[in-house]
C-alpha cells in the first residue's frame, strides 16, 4: 500500500466529512443540510453493521470458551449467549415492540441496570470516605456540601432544620448550576478543537501505528 493510499486519502476523507457534518449547524445551506442528514444515516447503517460485527466476535470468542470448557469461563460465556440467541429469536419471531419482547428486555436490562446502581452506589460511598477527609479546608468545604445535600434528600432533616432547604436549594440551583454550565461550555469548546484538529490532519491518532 502506497504512502498517499495509506496516510492521505483516509485525512481528505475525514476533512471532506467532517466540514460537512460541522457546518451544517451554524451555516443554512440546503447543500450542506442535506449532505449532513445523508451521512448521518450512513453513520447509523455503519453502526448496525458495526453492531452485527460485535456480535460475531461475541460469538467467536464465547463460543471458542464454551468449547474449550475453560476453567471458571465457559458457564458465564454460555449463558451469554444463551441469552443473546434467545433474545434474537424472540425479537425476529414476535417483533420489538410485542409484550413478550419487551418483559424480557426488562428482565434482563432491568436487573442489569438495578445491579449496576448497587454497584455504583457502594462505589460512590467509598469514594466519599476515601476523598472527603477533613484534611484540608477544600475537602472540608466538600464534604459540608455534601452532607447538606444528602441530608436535603431525607424529608426528616427539614423537620429538625428548617433553614436547610433553603440554603441547599440555593447551593444547587446556583453553586451547582454555574458549575455544570461552566463544564458543559468548557466541553464544547474541546469538542470543537478536537473536531478541528480532526478535520485539519493535526491529530492522526485515530490512524493507528503512532501515524
Amino acid at each position: 500500500m502506497s504512502v498517499v493510499t495509506r496516510k492521505y486519502i483516509p485525512l481528505i476523507i475525514v476533512a471532506i466529512l467532517g466540514f460537512f457534518m460541522v457546518f451544517s449547524y451554524p451555516v443554512d445551506i440546503p447543500v450542506i443540510t442535506e449532505t449532513s442528514s445523508i451521512l448521518g444515516k450512513w453513520v447509523i447503517i455503519l453502526a448496525s453493521f458495526a453492531l452485527g460485527l460485535g456480535a460475531i466476535n461475541m460469538f467467536l470468542i464465547h463460543g471458542r470458551r464454551v468449547s474449550r470448557m475453560e476453567k471458571g469461563r465457559w458457564l458465564p460465556s454460555l449463558s451469554l449467549l444463551g441469552s443473546l440467541v434467545f433474545v434474537i429469536i424472540l425479537g425476529f419471531a414476535t417483533g420489538v415492540k410485542s409484550d413478550q419482547y419487551t418483559f424480557m428486555y426488562d428482565i434482563l436490562v432491568g436487573a442489569g441496570r438495578l445491579t449496576f446502581v448497587s454497584l455504583r452506589g457502594f462505589f460512590m460511598f467509598s469514594a466519599f470516605y476515601r476523598a472527603f477527609r477533613a484534611r484540608t479546608w477544600e475537602g472540608s468545604a466538600m464534604l459540608a456540601g455534601t452532607l447538606l445535600v444528602l441530608m436535603y434528600q431525607v424529608p426528616i432533616a427539614e423537620l429538625f432544620f428548617p433553614q436547610l432547604n433553603f440554603f441547599t436549594k440555593w447551593l444547587l440551583d446556583v453553586p451547582f448550576v454555574g458549575g455544570n454550565r461552566a463544564i458543559a461550555v468548557i466541553g464544547g469548546i474541546a469538542m470543537v478543537i478536537m473536531a478541528f484538529r480532526l478535520i485539519s490532519g493535526i491529530d492522526r491518532t485515530w490512524m493507528g501505528r503512532g501515524e
